[in-house]
């Protein structure tokens, strides 16, 4: 009996021996699972974004308080979202690659409540108001964005192992946009929206106006987001992201106010009735208003922009690969 227990043990001593040798030989030990719950090896995954956009350009309202707190607005809010893949080559950075789609929208009418209380017709709100412009801008953009996950640089420490991570996403963009206004029919009465680039209501085009603009365009993308992990595969999270934009004509609004008798007589249109009704829309609101060649339209001092608040939900790719930072 006790030679039995005395082998045994020895046994046991050698097997435990061995295996601490063969672990203390192997350069790279596999620890994958051994990992804090939800800090993933080099891995991929997809995603899909829903939210509502905003367009910050000329028309609309000056104050981003005027813009949301607005009846109006939240009578007209519009939809953008996509698909998008992610690599993680460490926890703390994910590298993504995404394709959306939306429309932007913004009209002058928001003004309207804050022009009524206007002390002066001079008062910005009011002559925003009295601008009565409108525009639907349908866009298509592709981002890549580089993603900073702020709680996973360290990831032993207790703040990596939560399910929740704020991050910051920063990047570049590419998108194509297409802006169209709201035209009265003042012979039938009849509102219809129609496209905007070829009217060239500011004189694009000629010699002594602004250039023709591209509806292909360049932005840089940046956004602060906040991920729920909610599995080991599964994620849910909220992103707000912002577009800096390199032209002034997401809305059709930048320029001066022209000549009317010079369209189709020296600036070119496709229609010359609908570019003389859409240059200057204020006789809507008070027919005694006309603006004179050269009067402010729009600011071509600032850029326009846009942004979405978007919800997005996740899938992790497993992965097998041994991470070479843990």
């Amino acid at each position: 009996m006790r030679k039995t227990l005395v082998r045994s043990i020895i046994t046991l001593c050698a097997g435990l021996a061995t295996a601490t040798m063969v672990k203390a030989q192997d350069p790279k030990p596999n620890r994958l699972f051994r990992m804090p719950a939800y800090v993933d090896p080099p891995s991929w995954s997809i995603g899909i974004n829903v939210g509502m956009s905003d367009l910050w350009g000329d028309v609309g309202t000056k104050s981003i308080i005027d813009h949301y707190v607005n009846e109006q607005y939240w009578s007209n809010t519009k939809f953008m979202g996509g698909l998008y893949g992610r690599y993680m080559p460490h926890p703390a950075l994910g590298i993504r690659l995404g394709v959306n789609y939306g429309m932007l929208y913004a009209s002058d009418k928001l003004n309207e409540d804050k022009a009524k209380k206007a002390s002066s017709i001079e008062d910005d709100s009011y002559q925003r108001y009295l601008r009565n412009l409108n525009v639907k801008t349908r866009i298509w953009e592709t981002q890549l964005l580089f993603e900073i996950n702020l709680r996973r640089f360290n990831v032993e420490s207790d703040a990596a192992r939560k399910h929740f991570n704020p991050y910051i996403a920063v990047g570049v963009g590419g998108y194509n946009f297409k802006a169209k206004g709201e035209f009265l029919n003042e012979a039938t009465g009849l509102r219809r929206w129609i496209d905007l680039d070829k009217l060239n209501v500011e004189g694009q085009g000629t010699p002594n106006g602004p250039a023709k603009y591209s509806q292909w365009q360049v932005n840089v993308p940046l956004g602060l987001g906040l991920r729920w992990d909610i599995g080991r595969q599964l994620g849910l999270g909220v992103e707000y992201m912002y577009r800096y934009c390199f032209t002034d004509y997401l809305d059709n609004v930048s320029a001066n106010y022209v000549d009317p008798n010079l369209f189709g007589n020296g600036i070119p249109t496709t229609d010359v009735s609908a570019s003389r009704a859409m240059f200057d829309k204020s006789w809507e609101i008070d027919k005694n208003i006309t603006h004179q060649p050269g009067e402010k339209r729009g600011n071509s001092a600032v850029k326009d922009s846009y942004s979405t608040i978007s919800i997005n939900f996740y899938y992790k790719i497993k992965s097998r690969k041994s991470p070479w930072w843990y």
